[in-house]
């Protein structure tokens, strides 16, 4: 056996050993896929905006706040959150009322929460990119047994690869696809977020 050749072996024994590692992740990525679908149905059903609610919230601490009336202002600020990523932000941002380091803090506590938020983003887009590729590498993996099986006028090896080929391409584009529309309607939800807790902390400062 030539060099040529042994490197040719080499790499077709390689891929092929691939083959499971792939198709195994791109379950793991199926399952993943489907709770995200869980986490995202059960965070949409715990959403609500009131942005009249949560002005006047707003103003109302403001009042509170130049009456030295800090206790109380928190808990008006508290009550005017309207889903639980800015609830958890106002709860945060209450623990500052009436501080003189408060414009720092807020700045700090909103830097934490756009972070915290990219950090969610960012799993599902690694989903995004990572599934396809996934599938294509699950489809065209196959392809070679299968040419082989065809030159040699194996049938039934030749369906059965391109069986597991066209399997982990609808895996793969079915997992990225899930991720994708998610990635985008929750990208709209906290930017939304952010603008509502970047509004809390300046009217209230």
């Amino acid at each position: 056996m030539d060099f040529s050749a042994l490197i040719m072996e080499t790499m077709f024994t390689v891929s092929g050993a691939l083959l499971y590692p792939v198709v195994i992740l791109l379950l793991i990525f199926v399952v993943w896929a489907l709770a995200a679908i869980g986490q995202f149905i059960s965070e949409y059903s715990g959403r609500t905006r009131d942005p009249r609610r949560l002005r006047n919230g707003c103003l109302q601490t403001r009042a509170l706040i130049e009456a030295r009336s800090c206790s109380e202002a928190a808990e008006t600020l508290a009550a005017a959150g309207s889903n639980p990523l800015l609830e958890s932000f106002i709860g945060d941002l209450t623990a500052f009322l009436g501080d003189d380091r408060f414009l720092i803090e807020s700045e700090k506590l909103l830097q934490d929460y756009e972070l915290r938020i990219a950090a969610e983003l960012e799993r599902l887009k690694i989903l995004v990119r990572t599934a396809p590729m996934l599938g294509l590498m699950g489809t065209l993996i196959p392809l070679g047994p299968a040419l082989m099986g065809l030159s040699a006028g194996n049938v039934e090896t030749l369906a059965s690869n391109l069986v597991v080929a066209f399997s982990t391409t609808v895996l793969g584009l079915f997992a990225g696809g899930i991720a994708y529309a998610i990635m985008l309607t929750k990208r709209r939800w906290y930017l939304q977020d952010l603008s509502d807790m970047e509004y809390v902390a300046r009217m209230v400062a």
